[in-house]
């Protein structure tokens, strides 16, 4: 029993120790290369509710404005809609881009795609100019972040999870295969055989 016990211990130990350390290197693979993410939720700006989802990759960067009325869906009348982004540094200048409208049906969303030179914090600024001419602004701030691998990320983020489990599985059937294998584990007892009663 014993033996039996430090074999599978002897088994177990590297699973244990390759999962430490693939939980320890989860960090660095969590830095933003994902879907966007919000940065302002449900903000009043020019007589509409604005959020804003942030994809703030290194380059060609994705914001995506989500703008609704106060009392909820679509405005009536589109407003028009424009990013202003400079380093928190200053060492450049505020450049500004007008967003697009996207296409959909019961939601109004603009996009815009700034350009991120380098990895920095940045200032950003949405302002939103509504059809009666009222105007409003919001500001925040982001990092920039080195850009994903498109559709590797998926597979990316899913690889320790599956070799996790794949050497988890290879643990055990390598375990039942020793319990077969042990000398007389699957020998049965023979039955003893009662000699038969004589007739009188």
């Amino acid at each position: 029993m014993q033996q039996r016990r430090s074999r599978f211990l002897s088994v177990r130990r590297p699973l244990v120790v390759v999962a430490a350390l693939l939980c320890a290197d989860l960090p660095s693979l969590a830095a933003h290369e994902g879907p966007p993410f919000p940065i302002l939720m449900d903000e009043p700006v020019a007589g509409h509710v604005v959020s804003v989802w942030a994809d703030p990759d290194i380059g060609e960067a994705q914001f995506f404005v989500i703008v609704e009325s106060p009392g909820g869906g679509p405005p009536p009348a589109a407003p028009r809609v424009a990013m202003w982004f400079e380093p928190v540094s200053g060492r450049l200048e505020r450049a500004t881009e007008q967003a697009t409208r996207q296409p959909l049906q019961n939601q109004m969303q603009f996009e815009v795609s700034p350009y991120f030179d380098q990895r920095d914090m940045w200032q950003i600024g949405f302002r939103l100019t509504g059809s009666d001419g009222a105007v409003g602004e919001l500001t925040s701030e982001i990092e920039s972040t080195p850009p994903g691998y498109g559709p590797l990320d998926l597979v990316i983020y899913l690889f320790p999870f599956v070799l996790l489990g794949g050497m988890w599985v290879f643990a055990v059937a390598r375990r039942r295969r020793m319990m077969r294998t042990q000398p007389g584990r699957n020998v049965r007892p023979h039955a003893e055989v009662q000699p038969m009663p004589r007739e009188s």
